[in-house]
């Protein structure tokens, strides 16, 4: 299922990402920030956002997401409230259409563009938005976050976290993504398992599997490292 856009949100467009996952924890938040930072490095202003977040903290009064709190630190573009950062936040780590129906909030790709209207309408040059788990992971009965990427219209970039399993993922994946009316941007390999064996191997054989460009590989990085 998808939904069609609105005149004004169609001629508003810039140019932009939208990152998804072979699973949850496997670094698309880390991808989306070095991106920004990558473009931000070469001249350009970015606002980089999490529509969806679960998992997060209250700091007075106030839920906040540390994965869009780290996407706000390392966009350039520092006008935008938080909100429109995150329009959804939720304070525990489930799934989000179970976390919507937990909290008596209607969630859908019609509320989460409606609410991204004010990032999506900025002045930034680039746009980056992350999306929640893997690329079908359900935002209600009927809609996944495939539907909410087809519905923001950017090229998508698959983050393939590179551990015990990740060749079926990735493969899987890719096949789902391919069926949809997107744009393939390509695929970034994070390692996310330090201990994992023949880690080369694996990436190898998905970059012979893929039809899409292998954008980049990230090293281990302790999750700890990474501070908003």
């Amino acid at each position: 299922m998808s939904m069609r856009l609105n005149k004004n949100y169609k001629k508003s467009i810039k140019k932009g990402f939208f990152i998804t996952g072979t699973d949850t924890n496997v670094g698309k938040t880390l991808v989306a920030a070095s991106i920004s930072r990558t473009l931000i490095s070469q001249g350009f202003s970015t606002v980089a956002i999490k529509p969806v977040g679960s998992g997060g903290y209250i700091k007075g009064n106030k839920l906040y997401s540390h994965d869009a709190l780290i996407l706000q630190k390392y966009s350039n573009n520092k006008t935008l409230p938080y909100s429109s950062i995150n329009p959804f936040a939720f304070q525990e780590a489930i799934a989000p259409h179970i976390a919507a129906k937990k909290n008596g909030i209607n969630l859908s790709v019609a509320q989460i563009i409606s609410r991204s209207h004010k990032a999506l309408t900025s002045n930034a040059d680039y746009i980056i938005i992350e999306g929640a788990g893997g690329w079908f992971t359900p935002i209600n009965d009927h809609e996944t976050m495939a539907d909410l990427a087809i519905a923001y219209g950017y090229p998508v970039i698959l983050v393939v976290g590179i551990r015990l399993g990740c060749i079926n993922h990735a493969l899987l994946t890719y096949k789902c993504m391919n069926t949809s009316r997107i744009k393939i941007a390509g695929w970034i390999a994070n390692f996310i398992d330090k201990n994992m064996l023949y880690p080369k191997e694996n990436i190898e054989i998905i970059k012979l599997r893929l039809d899409a460009p292998l954008l980049g590989i990230i090293p281990y990085v302790n999750k700890t490292k990474m501070s908003c």
